[in-house]
């Protein structure tokens, strides 16, 4: 809606009448409409009537008087909170039907508290202020989000029960609420366990001694798995005892899997920690194909035969390039990527530098004492000297990565598969620091854990579905840009004249197009309270 002038000629002179107009889609074309007519302009100047038009207009636009106050620094500020992000995540929240599903499991048991809100307060604390609930329920007082400032900590504590209770019912919603949306059928898995201890002997008996990712084999431990889609939204998340071994947890899962989610087709997709000759003999005899990451240095075939092997790589992104490479019946694909070469050729010619500096020094002792430094060095007696034939092996896995398949897939599609773990070890790790905060008293119920894990489930949905959004929308910003540009949309209220207003802070970097990605329209600049 805007100010139009309208001219109008009457013999030999032109009058200017001042409308109020609306631009309107109509048949394909935007068309003008008079909202209303305010006169004559040359009347209304000369009687004086449009200053006070004007006057009366910025009365009912408090947003006009907020930005002279503002100007003035004669607002006083009541609060300042956390907008963007929220705005984001709950609208995602609700088109997951998330919402309503956990609402209606609210009406059907008395909780005294607003389980669903609470439970979307934790799911949006893994991607903002990854930390304890205590941490959390201090933190969620500086978010703009409904009903936020009635949680308590309890609150926090008492939901995660419940929520792994109806853990099978919500993973089986989305996957269907999935279909939905995107109509894929699920017939690529990917697979990934990371395991996190404890102190203490609350969780004993459950929480069992094991092989450690943490290098703590001293302590109780969980292991954790989480099975994802090809397109990067999960299915479904395990928790076992710390004991267990990564292949006991492969095959039930995916037997389950494919009873629960009619899975016609599985590849499984794994890192070099749970490759093993035992679980690919494993996987191939319960009829799976795989995609898992292998050792460069370690295996003589992948060091030798398949990084030697000349060939072109074929580009896939940026940051991606690949070439397929078959030993005998195995297939391999050999990826690249240009900006981690760099990086891994800078941070060996600093490592040169230093043994440099250290030889001429006469450090020699202090360099063989450090791996790094060592395998760089070639000693005769009591002489040390830097080994360039082993600086020229070491530079053949600049940037690269080796994975072997079963599979017919593509060899970017293989690369792409085996990438999308990274976002799954991303969300471990703020798990991981969350459940390693010391001491875990209110970690003694088992369900309290178990609750607290499917929370990072629950990110991993929305962070799925968000990364689709803004793919399709053509956004290609980093994640940590996507939640800095949103933090910084902040909702501000404010005091003038006995009165509350909120004030939203501008939109900076993406923010706007990211919020235009999943259907939100950015709040007007100043409102009431």
């Amino acid at each position: 809606m805007f100010v139009r002038i309208k001219r109008v000629r009457s013999g030999a002179r032109t009058y200017r009448y001042l409308h109020i107009v609306e631009n309107r889609w109509e048949q394909g074309r935007t068309r003008q409409h008079i909202v209303g007519s305010l006169g004559r302009l040359e009347d209304l100047q000369a009687r004086g009537h449009l200053e006070r038009v004007i006057r009366q207009l910025v009365e009912h636009c408090p947003g006009v008087e907020l930005a002279r106050a503002q100007a003035a620094g004669t607002l006083q500020v009541v609060s300042d909170k956390l907008w963007g992000p929220v705005l984001v995540f709950e609208r995602l929240w609700e088109e997951l039907g998330l919402k309503e599903l956990l609402a209606a499991a609210a009406r059907r048991r008395r909780f005294g508290f607003d389980f669903e809100r609470v439970v979307f307060a934790q799911v949006l604390q893994r991607f903002l202020e990854p930390g304890s609930d205590l941490r959390g329920s201090k933190w969620v007082g500086t978010v703009q989000a409904e009903d936020f400032e009635r949680l308590r900590l309890s609150h926090f504590y008492r939901s995660l029960g419940p929520l792994w209770e109806r853990k099978q019912r919500i993973e089986e919603a989305l996957y269907q609420r999935g279909l939905d949306l995107f109509n894929q059928e699920l017939d690529l898995v990917f697979f990934d366990t990371t395991s996190t201890y404890f102190e203490g002997t609350t969780l004993r008996g459950w929480a069992k001694l094991g092989k450690s990712k943490d290098h703590r084999p001293d302590h109780g431990q969980l292991v954790i798995g989480v099975v994802l889609r090809r397109d990067g939204f999960p299915v479904c998340c395990e928790v076992w005892p710390g004991n267990t071994a990564d292949m006991t947890t492969v095959l039930p899962i995916l037997a389950r899997l494919k009873e629960r989610f009619r899975i016609r087709r599985v590849i499984f997709v794994c890192d070099r920690g749970m490759v093993s000759k035992a679980n690919l003999q494993a996987l191939t005899a319960a009829g799976y194909q795989y995609i898992v990451g292998v050792k460069m240095r370690g295996l003589v075939e992948v060091r030798d035969e398949v990084l030697g092997r000349a060939g072109r790589y074929h580009v896939v992104g940026p940051r991606l390039e690949v070439k397929e490479v078959r030993v005998g019946d195995r297939r391999y694909v050999v990826c690249y990527n240009p900006e981690e070469a760099e990086k891994d050729r800078h941070d060996r010619a600093a490592i040169l530098e230093k043994i440099e500096k250290k030889l001429r020094s006469g450090g020699v002792k202090a360099l063989l004492s450090n791996r790094g430094y060592k395998r760089f060095l070639k000693v005769q007696q009591e002489a040390a000297a830097i080994d360039r034939q082993q600086v020229a092996k070491d530079a053949r896995y600049d940037g690269k990565f080796v994975l072997r398949t079963t599979t017919q897939l593509p060899a970017a599609a293989v690369a792409e598969a085996y990438k999308q773990l990274t976002s799954i070890e991303r969300l471990w790790r703020e798990m991981k620091d969350v459940l390693e905060v010391r001491p875990n008293y209110h970690w003694q119920k088992r369900d309290h854990v178990k609750g607290h894990i499917f929370t990072v489930y629950l990110a991993l949905y929305l962070s799925a579905l968000l990364r689709r959004k803004l793919r399709e929308a053509g956004i290609e910003a980093q994640w940590d840009e996507v939640i800095r540009d949103l933090s910084s949309l902040r909702a501000v209220t404010v005091e003038l004249a006995g009165e509350h207003y909120l004030m939203r802070s501008p939109l900076q970097g993406c923010a706007g197009k990211v919020l235009a990605a999943v259907g939100v329209k950015a709040p007007s600049l100043a409102q009431p309270a």
